[in-house]
């Protein structure tokens, strides 16, 4: 690396000697692709600055932390207080009742002078002595300082308690023996639970006033809670601004600057540069950044030139391996084809000599036992309508037999192609009449929907004729409550001609539709299996191809791509 004569101070340019100047990816006048960065004595200053800050930053939440959590305690310290403070507010409360139900008890035992409520009476009597010893023993052993005001009065209503129990008792025991007393002693003793009643409600009030007391201490600790979190947020938010500030200007603006740089090296551009003063991991990182898009650049030559040539030699040997490919294959399906022909013609002989000849003799024997049935005049006409009847069956059979065997050995011993220079519309045309009849009975409308450009060329007319019908009656026959035939021709590109016969029939199963050029596949339950190999052995000797595409209820297509560059004659292929 050096200087770029006419730069910016701290921009360097790649070698000369090695590569091109580097373009400025950002806009500025001179040469050299740099990124000026700060110093790293900045940066060290500004990392110890950082540092102390973050220290003080995390002190700082530390003690707000802490006298938070002391506050929060505090809180929870004046609310336990409250919890006794209610549990005392409920004791006085159960006192008072009790108080209000021992006047109560007292004016039932005055009306009914029965002694359950006298009882009933000196019950409550009894439990609010023992309610009295146990608040005294609490208040005793709390630090509160209204407790001593608390104990003051409750020593108050045992005293009342005590007077009530000492004259009330005697006045029950002689008012229950005697039915008689001083009924107004009884009531004179009344006052002291009264004066119970007025003890418990200022019990109550010094209660409330220690309620009070603590909710205004939590509601202060919470101000001073919240205005801590505020000011805590605050300055967390400043500490934020600055922090991104310093951050932004000594970390992200050289990553961004190295970043860009790094995008343009991903476009292409191997003559990027980036320079920087930094002492750090950065400036480490700009200076491994330029080693690499030097090396880069280097490497790129080096792989454009092997790439070119490997490239090369892959096309030459691809294209060599699918030669040899398409070439294979084509000759395996040939032997193949061949091989099944061959065994076919062997069976075919043998069959037509061993079969044909007893079945046309059994033929002629049926004729003529027709012939004496019909003569013979000794037997009844109904009778010798039955015999007929019987006897046609075995001619349309006989006549059945001999046509499967002829479609038989027309497969097995597929004459060769006489090829000379036809009109193949001329032909589709002659052929859709010769099946129209047949199709108007099946009501089946034929459309033809034929080019006017097609060439004439050289092909078999009996042969494609042949094949033409055997696909016009396949698709007659799908079409069982009538349909479309639609037949279509045109040319196409690489010198072929393609011919189309769709229908609107049943359809042929996804599964199936593989196997329908295979010999003896048919899914007739009366057809034996040739007539689709056979279209297919007329297609492949004129050197051509068919296939078929079909969809359940829809329909069936087949179609035929046939040159139009062979010559006319027979071919080598055919005749083997």
């Amino acid at each position: 690396m050096h200087s770029v004569p006419g730069g910016p101070p701290g921009v360097v340019g790649p070698n000369v000697n090695s590569m091109s100047p580097c373009p400025d990816i950002r806009g500025e006048k001179g040469k050299g692709s740099m990124v000026t960065m700060s110093s790293g004595k900045t940066k060290k200053s500004l990392r110890t600055f950082m540092l102390a800050f973050s220290l003080v930053s995390f002190s700082g939440v530390i003690s707000v932390g802490g006298y938070s959590i002391y506050m929060v305690h505090r809180i929870v310290k004046e609310t336990s207080s409250l919890k006794e403070v209610s549990k005392s507010i409920f004791t006085i409360d159960n006192m008072h009742n009790k108080s209000y139900n021992l006047v109560l008890a007292i004016h039932h035992f005055i009306i009914n002078r029965d002694d359950k409520y006298s009882r009933r009476a000196i019950n409550l009597l009894n439990d609010m002595e023992s309610d009295t010893i146990n608040y005294i023993k609490h208040e005793e052993s709390s630090s509160d300082a209204g407790s001593i005001e608390e104990v003051r009065l409750v020593r108050l209503i045992q005293d009342n308690l005590g007077e009530i129990k000492r004259n009330v008792i005697p006045l029950f025991d002689d008012v229950s023996r005697n039915k008689t007393g001083d009924v107004r002693k009884i009531i004179a003793l009344e006052k002291y639970a009264y004066n119970i009643e007025k003890l418990t409600n200022e019990i109550n009030k010094i209660h409330l006033v220690g309620i009070s007391d603590g909710v205004e201490m939590s509601h202060r600790l919470l101000s001073s809670i919240f205005t801590l979190f505020f000011v805590l947020s605050f300055s967390g938010i400043f500490s934020i601004y600055i922090f991104y500030r310093l951050h932004g200007r000594y970390i992200i603006k050289p990553i961004d600057d190295l970043a860009d740089a790094t995008r343009k090296l991903s476009t292409g551009d191997l003559s990027i540069r980036v320079s920087s003063n930094d002492k750090t991991e950065i400036g480490t990182l700009y200076n491994s950044f330029n080693i690499m898009a030097e090396r880069l650049q280097d490497y790129e030559k080096k792989l454009i030139d092997f790439n070119r040539s490997l490239e090369q030699k892959v096309n030459e040997r691809t294209h060599e391996l699918k030669h040899a490919y398409d070439t294979l294959k084509k000759t395996q399906e040939k032997l193949l084809r061949l091989e099944k022909i061959a065994a076919l013609g062997q069976i075919s002989a043998s069959v037509n000599h061993e079969i044909k000849t007893p079945l046309n003799s059994l033929y002629m024997n049926l004729q003529l036992l027709k012939k004496q049935v019909n003569q013979f005049g000794g037997v009844s006409l109904d009778r010798r309508k039955y015999t007929n009847e019987i006897i046609d069956i075995m001619d349309k059979e006989t006549l059945r037999i001999s046509g499967i065997l002829d479609e038989f050995v027309r497969y097995a011993r597929l004459a060769p192609s006489d090829r000379k220079e036809n009109d193949l519309n001329k032909i589709v045309s002659e052929t859709v009449d010769m099946i129209s009849q047949r199709a108007e009975q099946s009501d089946v409308r034929l459309q033809l929907n034929l080019s006017d450009i097609v060439p004439l060329f050289s092909f078999d007319d009996k042969k494609i004729t042949q094949c033409l019908t055997n696909l016009f009656i396949n698709a007659i026959n799908s079409m069982g409550n009538g349909g479309i035939l639609t037949v279509e021709t045109e040319p196409v590109e690489n010198n072929m001609i393609r011919l189309i016969v769709s229908d609107t029939g049943t359809g042929i199963k996804e599964e199936i539709i593989d196997k329908i050029f295979q010999p003896f596949f048919s899914k007739s339950k009366d057809g034996l299996g040739l007539g689709l190999p056979i279209v297919q052995g007329i297609v492949e000797g004129h050197g051509g191809k068919i296939s078929c595409r079909s969809k359940v209820g829809e329909g069936t297509t087949f179609e035929i791509l046939l040159p139009t560059d062979m010559p006319p004659g027979k071919e080598e292929g055919d005749q083997q």
